[in-house]
């Protein structure tokens, strides 16, 4: 199985373009899962400012598992909404020091090499937050998250350079960026429209 994970601070397009990518590749003939992000799926624990490290170890398992469960059911391609690094990015800009789940962050690491393509996204300058239930609209907690994606990437990006994308919003949001956006998924990935 293929898996494309969607990382990055929210607000910045990765479920928007997570849904994208599904039906874009459900019309090329592509067994895909969309695998939603964990901590939408009824976290029992608090998250963004006031995550603690139950959030995190509960999403990062939880991540873990829905991508092992996509393989065990035969997809073809997963899209992850999230990699299995998100959740620590988050609970690291807010509990820095937690040596249990910094422990767990080199396992995270690793896996993120079993992406195939890892695609992270920034809010494009000035976005407006919007209420969405779920992710806080604090633009300084925003842009702490987006710092500590930075940083991640210039930690562990050397181990999963040749599959990393870094693009925005814009390439999301903006019909002629988004078609090069695929394009560019496509070749990263070989896939090509299947004949029947």
């Amino acid at each position: 199985m293929q898996k494309i994970a969607i990382m990055g601070v929210h607000s910045a397009g990765k479920t928007t373009l997570a849904y994208i990518l599904s039906a874009y590749f459900k019309m090329k003939d592509y067994n895909v899962k969309l695998i939603h992000e964990s901590v939408r799926e009824n976290c029992p624990f608090p998250i963004n400012e006031d995550a603690n490290q139950g959030t995190c170890l509960w999403n990062f398992h939880r991540q873990f598992l829905n991508e092992l469960e996509a393989e065990a059911q035969g997809y073809q391609l997963a899209i992850c909404d999230r990699s299995v690094m998100d959740t620590f990015v988050y609970f690291h800009a807010v509990n820095p020091r937690n040596p249990i789940t910094h422990s767990a962050v080199e396992q995270a690491a690793q896996w993120l090499t079993t992406y195939d393509l890892l695609i992270c996204l920034e809010p494009q300058e000035g976005v407006d937050l919007h209420e969405d239930g779920v992710r806080s609209t604090d633009r300084d907690y925003l842009n702490l998250i987006r710092d500590g994606f930075r940083d991640k990437l210039k930690t562990y990006g050397d181990k999963v350079k040749d599959k990393l994308l870094v693009r925005t919003s814009q390439d999301v949001f903006q019909e002629e960026c988004r078609s090069g956006l695929l394009q560019e998924v496509e070749e990263r990935l070989c896939i090509r429209e299947r004949t029947a």
